[in-house]
């Protein structure tokens, strides 16, 4: 009896013990078969929304976890947040050159430009994991506080503490008294505008009361101009119909008055036809023209010869050349 009273408070224990190890696993995030290399990283603002077992990811890729966050504070009153990472090597596939050389250590990766910075995980919750990337460039600031062997990473300031130092940074009180002053200047404006609103409203008034006569004005005109233009239109067509009627009384005497006037235009065409060929320069009408003209030039000059010949010695009518 007793010994079955043993053997059941045993396996109560071991039963315990199981369960305490599940939890452990499952409830502790403790990793009793996966290797894992721990980091530090010291950041100087605030770590709110940063708790124990929040990812740490690289590009999105959770490669470990927060295990331990704690606070350090010095007599002269610096305060620093070191933040210890676990991180998970078996989910990063390290590229050598060569194949043969060893695996990089942290060291290898901060001088590479490894570089870790708060990132917001939830816009709701507010709460904050730890971004690991490649920042080359970027300053690499190590703390000298003994971390017990533990290597560390440069900490960047998040995108909320840069917007925060770049509000921090600005002129408050300038610009809002430059505010002021403008409110002030648009107000003296407006009182201005104010007072000088209803001359214009007038004069505006006025302005308009003029257009609406000088449109009436203009409307009687082009009233009268549309009249004048109609009576202008009708005389027109009234001539146009006296010229079409004249035309068709005159169209037969039109007619005749063409054809003859064709006619005689074919006879100048002949006429002209005619004095071309007498005048051509092969034509015998010309050649024979011509000695006429010769015979006619040779008889004047006989002429004019005998003229003077007479003029001379008149008795020659009587005598004779010859005697």
């Amino acid at each position: 009896m007793a010994t079955d009273r043993a053997a059941v408070v045993g396996t109560f224990v071991l039963g315990g013990l199981a369960l305490a190890v599940a939890a452990i696993l499952f409830f502790g995030k403790a990793r009793l078969f996966e290797p894992s290399v721990r980091a530090v990283v010291f950041f100087q603002g605030s770590v709110a929304g940063l708790d124990v077992g929040s990812p740490v990811t690289f590009r999105g890729v959770r490669v470990g976890a927060v295990q331990h966050i704690a606070l350090r504070i010095s007599t002269e009153g610096r305060a620093r947040i070191p933040v210890y990472l676990e991180l998970l090597p078996d989910r990063v596939i390290l590229e050598r050159d060569p194949p043969s050389a060893r695996n990089p250590t942290i060291e290898d990766l901060v001088t590479a430009g490894l570089r870790a910075q708060l990132g917001m995980q939830s816009f709701v919750t507010g709460q904050l994991r730890v971004d690991l990337d490649f920042r080359p460039g970027t300053s690499a600031q190590l703390t000298s506080i003994d971390t017990r062997g533990v290597p560390q990473i440069p900490s960047l300031p998040s995108d909320l503490e840069r917007l925060r130092s770049s509000f921090v940074d600005l002129p408050l009180q300038d610009l809002a008294q430059a505010t002021l002053r403008t409110l002030a200047a648009v107000e003296k404006l407006a009182s201005h505008f104010d007072s000088r609103l209803d001359p214009l409203l007038d004069s505006a008034g006025h302005g308009f009361d003029g257009a609406a006569r000088a449109f009436d004005t203009a409307d009687k005109a082009i009233g009268q101009i549309r009249a004048d233009a109609s009576r202008s239109l009708e005389a027109l067509e009234k001539l146009l119909e006296h010229a079409q009627g004249q035309l068709d009384a005159r169209g037969v005497e039109l007619a005749t008055v063409l054809r003859d006037i064709d006619r005689a235009a074919r006879q100048a065409e002949l006429v002209l036809s005619s004095f071309d060929s007498l005048v051509a320069p092969q034509s015998r009408t010309r050649a024979d023209l011509e000695a006429a003209m010769r015979d006619l030039a040779a008889t004047a000059a006989s002429l004019r010869g005998f003229a003077r010949e007479i003029e001379r010695n008149p008795g020659l009518l009587l005598r004779g050349r010859y005697e």
